[in-house]
């Protein structure tokens, strides 16, 4: 018997805190320095349990890679959907849905961040992974805007990985002891909208 079975537990809900413990071990420590056995210790099942779920760590990466940027997605459209107005005002509500996700989620941009470090075989999944969100994305703006996809495409990849290098930033200047504070997100947040909005004007 697997310990889902053993415990109770419902088989899906295991694969399900699999991948939930895996997102916040390989964005807070890193992919390399997080073993099956440390994941398998801290959910409180065998190594085995994992691998019957997830036969290797690339496929177990593999997943945690959709299992984030579809947590990422649904907050983003979410947004997205929800906001009718102007094209400008569509780019703020992702790009401050991206910085909420980074303050109340904050594994998820770790995640990405940790996805370049792995190489090119996490990087090339990540793209994949992301590449129905973009063309959703894409085609909104693009239809909305009048501006061709291909521009916008470009525009919203720089604006996300701006977004992703802010955390960086972040993360850089708690550690020298100059946190950043609400002026500082304010000015990144409306520099990177007018950067976004000019490109697409």
């Amino acid at each position: 018997m697997t310990d889902a079975e053993t415990s109770g537990q419902p088989r899906h809900d295991t694969a399900a805190r699999i991948l939930d413990a895996a997102l916040v071990g390989f964005a807070e420590r890193g992919v390399e320095a997080t073993s099956l056995d440390s994941l398998a210790v801290e959910i409180g099942v065998r190594k085995q349990t994992i691998l019957y779920w997830f036969p290797s760590k690339d496929l177990l990466l593999a997943a945690v890679i959709d299992h984030a940027v579809a947590a990422l997605g649904d907050e983003i459209g979410g947004a997205v959907r929800e906001e009718s107005g102007s094209v400008e005002r569509r780019v703020a509500a992702a790009i401050d849905t991206i910085f909420r996700v980074g303050r109340t989620r904050p594994e998820l941009l770790a995640l990405l961040r940790e996805v370049v470090r792995v190489g090119p075989h996490a990087l090339d999944h990540l793209g994949a992974a992301l590449a129905p969100l973009f063309d959703v994305a894409v085609s909104g703006v693009a239809t909305r805007s009048g501006v061709d996809e291909e521009r916008t495409r470009r525009a919203l990849v720089e604006a996300g990985a701006s977004v992703v290098g802010l955390a960086t930033e972040a993360e850089v200047r708690n550690a020298l002891g100059v946190p950043p504070d609400l002026a500082w997100l304010r000015r990144r947040r409306n520099a990177l909208i007018a950067e976004v909005s000019t490109a697409l004007a």
